[in-house]
């Protein structure tokens, strides 16, 4: 499969120790609290099902059209949100996207050319490296140093900062580890 795909990504990675553990839990049903699952309908929350499939059937939701930075609406419920909170911005200087990683690549492209780099905090996000790899921008990372709670640790950043580096992604909350930035941070 790999000879498919373009070679900007390391298609044949191994697995992992942990996802083949995972992987041998599930099997044996093992009960698992997966704290990585994002699909809502996947990971036992509850939420109004009725109230959803009753707006599904809004004859609204039959009619296509397309809105590439988020639909209006939702974005004036983002500004108003913010401007409750003595943030004001306005609708028009939101994008909203489907997902983070749709975000990311956004991102990505408008700030890096092909061979920049990106700056990522470490532990972060798994999917920072193959979401650059498709823009053609390579991620560096800097360390998160841990003491009972995780901080960025400047001294390192400072020092991964080349002539190369576009932009330097701060994750707040950081995923894995959901670690919050603190105010001098």
């Amino acid at each position: 499969m790999a000879g498919v795909f373009s070679r900007r990504l390391q298609w044949d990675l191994p697995r992992n120790p942990l996802s083949n553990l995972l992987e041998e839990k599930r099997r044996a049903g093992a009960p698992i609290l997966d704290l990585t699952e994002s699909n809502p309908t996947h990971a036992g929350l509850t939420y109004p099902e009725q109230e959803m499939l009753a707006a599904l059937a809004d004859p609204r939701g039959s009619r296509y059209d397309p809105a590439p930075r988020g639909i209006e609406s939702a974005r004036e419920a983002v500004a108003k949100y913010y401007s409750k909170r003595g943030r004001g911005i306005a609708a028009a200087d939101i994008l909203l996207t489907a997902s983070t990683s749709e975000a990311y690549a956004y991102l990505f492209k408008l700030l890096a050319d092909p061979g920049d780099e990106i700056l990522t905090p470490r532990p972060s996000y798994p999917l920072f490296e193959f979401l650059a790899g498709l823009e053609s921008v390579r991620v560096r990372q800097y360390p998160l140093r841990y003491d009972g709670a995780w901080h960025i640790d400047f001294q390192a950043l400072e020092a991964a900062i080349t002539p190369l580096v576009r932009a330097i992604v701060v994750v707040n909350p950081n995923n894995p580890t959901g670690s919050f930035l603190k105010l001098e941070e």
